[in-house]
């Protein structure tokens, strides 16, 4: 017999980076995307796919109750088997995180059903866009936002039933080298490795709601 689905929301608690490219970025007020890709949230669908815009005052934030609509990554109904993961982009010029979010909002214009009809409100919130889609990489081609770490979080029974937190590390997916100037016009270039793939990049706390 086929498990039951359950209703559940997903947000936000807390933020923090441990790295978000360069010593100055840590320090400032950086905007990034974060992709949430849902595996498997029911027999039908293989994945969804949902960005928002996060904005980060220095290295960490903490999320309240009054900050809803800053914190809310997704509800779904969810059957198990089913996990999520999560991907966090370097700091982006606002333009570029609209570019996600509108690819998003594109692809999910196009679905018919109740998958469109549940992607159209968050389409006018200007913060985050959902859709089905089977790649993210085709979702976001061409929109410049660039990985800076990912990190997946399997569901169970007591997690969808009760609710509950779960601390997720997001770690870099590849080595990022950078050139390093050389001597002279007559010496090699030289590069150094940076970040390394598998290096902590940051950490977040995303609480479920059953609904």
């Amino acid at each position: 017999m086929a498990e039951k689905t359950k209703l559940v929301e997903v947000h936000l608690e807390r933020v923090e980076f441990a790295d978000k490219g360069t010593a100055a970025a840590l320090r400032r007020k950086t905007v990034h995307s974060l992709v949430s890709v849902v595996h498997w949230p029911r027999y039908a669908y293989q994945q969804r796919v949902v960005a928002r815009k996060i904005e980060i005052d220095g290295s960490s934030r903490d999320y309240g109750e009054g900050d809803w609509i800053d914190a809310v990554l997704f509800k779904e109904s969810l059957q198990l088997p089913c996990a999520v993961t999560f991907g966090v982009s370097v700091p982006l010029a606002p333009d570029a995180v609209a570019k996600t979010l509108g690819a998003l909002a594109k692809v999910a214009m196009g679905v018919a059903g109740d998958l469109a009809e549940a992607a159209a409100p968050t389409k006018s919130a200007g913060k985050i866009a959902s859709s089905p889609f089977d790649t993210l990489g085709a979702i976001l081609a061409g929109t410049d936002a660039s990985t800076l770490g990912e990190g997946s979080m399997f569901f169970d029974e007591e997690l969808l039933s009760k609710g509950g937190t779960r601390t997720v590390g997001l770690r870099a997916t590849e080595d990022v080298s950078k050139p390093v100037a050389s001597a002279g016009k007559a010496a090699p270039a030289r590069r150094r490795t940076v970040r390394r793939a598998g290096d902590l990049v940051a950490t977040i706390r995303v609480a479920v709601r059953p609904i």
